[in-house]
């Protein structure tokens, strides 16, 4: 009875082993894509730039007026500061400092803001890249899906890139 148990127990096992070796035998179907030449393809991308550059329009057009008078100023300075009176001077460089605080009240905030705003903007446009990779993924019956950085070596034809592109741009 034992030995019964123990051969039917090996009998088992040794079908076990054989089903988990041709399970694992099964080819897969491996593919990648190149996230970041999708995301500077798509349109989405080029609406994103947009949007946030008129967003922020008025106010870089602010600080770069701002950058130009005190780079006019300093230059004024240096140039004429010789020819100047030294009361024309002083109030010149009072100016010059005003304009640099007013610079730095203005630009840091700005650009931290426009690098929030880029980065809310870059997960919705990731996230819309990802739903299409999944969506050609499972169109095209792929077991897996590698980001280009991530393979040493792939041949050409395993690039989806291209199908990605295609269904982010059907994406609203």
């Amino acid at each position: 009875m034992l030995n019964t148990r123990l051969v039917k127990s090996a009998l088992i096992l040794a079908a076990g082993l054989l089903m988990a070796g041709t399970v694992a035998a099964k080819e897969m179907k491996i593919a990648y894509v190149d996230v970041q030449a999708v995301a500077a393809k798509i349109p989405q991308s080029a609406a994103m730039q947009e949007t946030i550059r008129s967003e922020f329009a008025q106010r870089i057009e602010t600080v770069g007026k701002l950058e130009k008078d005190i780079n006019f100023n300093i230059e004024k300075l240096r140039r004429d500061g010789p020819t100047m009176s030294e009361k024309q001077q002083e109030e010149l460089k009072a100016t010059v400092t005003s304009q640099r605080q007013q610079y730095e009240q203005l630009a840091r905030p700005l650009d931290e803001e426009i690098r929030n705003r880029q980065a809310e903007e870059r997960n919705k446009v990731l996230a819309l890249i990802k739903t299409a990779i999944d969506v050609v993924a499972e169109r095209e019956k792929f077991d897996l899906v590698l980001n280009s950085g991530a393979a040493v070596y792939a041949k050409p034809e395993y690039d989806i890139s291209e199908a990605v592109i295609t269904q982010v741009s059907k994406a609203k």
